[in-house]
């Protein structure tokens, strides 16, 4: 029996941009996502589209959110803070996997 697991990792960091954050069309289609909010403002994730919008999930400062469904390939990420003081860092971890 062979198995076969495709793996995608991206680390993204910004600190002036607003709205869509990060918008990713995967290769594969993952069945098991986990998304890290490493940054100082909150999140905004969808797993149905790469784009998302503020009525989507939130994933606050600090906190992670795994996603177990169906099999998808794509997400996407959004946050609303403007600032470009420096203080506002947008910091994302995203583990996908499936094949």
């Amino acid at each position: 029996m062979a198995l076969l697991v495709n793996q995608y990792r991206i680390a993204v960091a910004d600190t002036t941009s607003t709205g869509a954050f990060l918008q990713v069309a995967l290769t594969f289609d993952a069945s098991y996502m986990r998304i890290a909010n490493g940054g100082t403002v909150p999140m905004r994730v969808t797993f149905t589209s790469t784009v998302a919008s503020t009525g989507d999930a939130e994933i606050r400062p600090g906190e992670s959110v795994a996603w177990s469904g169906g099999p998808t390939s794509k997400f996407g990420l959004l946050t609303t803070s403007t600032s470009t003081d420096g203080t506002d860092h947008r910091r994302a971890r995203v583990l996908a996997l499936g094949g």
